[in-house]
């Protein structure tokens, strides 16, 4: 395992100098500001290595699958043609390994993003906003047939005790766009994005990841690139929209699909620790010769589907135990420390929630010392 960054291109706050002073072995990167599902064009992957100055680009974070190839509209076959013409600029350029996710609509899902912690703060998702945000504020047709009784009482008391500054960090923190992103949803805009997935089960969108596979993967290989699936954050459907990369049967499920090494696994402790019937070791262990990328991260969990992002080496997540199977592989894999608290003058920065400098040089620096104390134990 060798460490990298994250970095968002020129318009990140912190600085590709900055990232050169952490003796990280690389980058993680994607060409933002191209369109969705629009080609990535060999000029400009070029001029995004111009930008990295002396480090590598080790991983792309991420090529975006568009939501015409996750519900397999007529645009499908032209998209996943862009798709692949990507890879292949991407591979002539040297860049071989390619992480993506395939959940609709929402990406990386939090309700909270000012969460007090000594010295600073994280990010949280809390259950009962989550669904208070469903039943009331989006108001989505059939809601509560998607949650216990018990659990829809709950989220009634919690909604009828926020506040309206409550109500509306809710709302704002679910409909933003990406880390990275300039776009985020309305909530009528939201609603219309949403709404195809109505119609499309669980089974059927797992078939259209399979149609994905089947047409990318090949290329993949062909190229030598590496693919990396991103499980669901967080690993359990969100206001109605299906999940299907939330569990270790879920994983294997995508393993069989298409039965190819180009065919891999970023282990993203963080997601996948959300749940608690996940066991992250033997998940390490199992997939170890097709996970080819790390987000390690760790999450302390509470009641009701909530969980808050906790320091690198202290959560629900035993990171030792993870890392430990991770490094009895022979593979050269690349890891970021993934999220951080917000310290310092990171809260003067308007960092990208969870991309704080400090924060992630903290953990940076705990996941290294582990990863150093374990080698050598190994060794002895």
């Amino acid at each position: 395992m060798f460490p990298t960054w994250r970095w968002y291109g020129p318009k990140d706050p912190i600085s590709i100098d900055e990232v050169a002073a952490l003796d990280v072995r690389g980058v993680v990167t994607a060409l933002h500001h191209v369109e969705n599902g629009a080609v990535w064009s060999r000029e400009e992957i070029r001029q995004r290595k111009k930008e990295l100055k002396e480090l590598p680009w080790s991983v792309v974070e991420s090529i975006p699958v568009h939501e015409g190839i996750k519900q397999n509209t007529e645009a499908a076959p032209k998209l996943l043609e862009n798709y692949r013409q990507s890879l292949r600029n991407l591979a002539a350029e040297g860049v071989t390994t390619v992480c993506y996710n395939f959940m609709p609509v929402l990406d990386w899902t939090r309700t909270r993003l000012v969460v007090p912690v000594p010295g600073g703060t994280t990010v949280a998702l809390d259950g009962l906003d989550l669904l208070a945000f469903d039943l009331f504020i989006l108001n989505r047709p059939h809601a509560a047939e998607d949650y216990p009784a018990e659990l829809v009482e709950l989220a009634t008391d919690h909604y009828e005790e926020m506040t309206a500054a409550d109500k509306q960090e809710v709302s704002d923190n679910m409909l933003k766009g990406l880390p990275g992103s300039e776009e985020s949803f309305e909530l009528a805009t939201f609603k219309q994005a949403i709404e195809p997935y109505r119609h499309i089960t669980a089974a059927e969108f797992k078939e259209n990841l399979r149609r994905f596979l089947e047409a990318i993967v090949p290329t993949a290989a062909e190229e030598g690139i590496k693919l990396t699936v991103h499980p669901d954050d967080p690993p359990w459907p969100v206001v109605g929209l299906p999940r299907i990369v939330s569990t270790q049967k879920d994983l294997q499920e995508i393993m069989e699909m298409v039965d190819d090494k180009a065919n891999g696994i970023c282990l993203c402790t963080g997601s996948l620790g959300a749940r608690s019937d996940n066991d992250l070791p033997a998940m390490a262990r199992e997939f170890l010769d097709r996970i080819h990328f790390v987000h390690l991260r760790n999450v302390a969990r509470s009641p009701h589907a909530s969980f808050r992002e906790s320091g690198h080496l202290q959560g629900d997540v035993d990171m030792a135990a993870v890392m430990a199977e991770l490094l009895r592989g022979k593979t050269d894999v690349p890891y970021r420390p993934d999220h951080g608290f917000t310290l310092f003058d990171d809260r003067k920065r308007q960092t990208y929630p969870g991309y704080s400098l400090y924060g992630r040089m903290r953990g940076l620096a705990e996941l290294e010392g582990l990863r150093a104390g374990l080698s050598a134990t190994s060794r002895g």
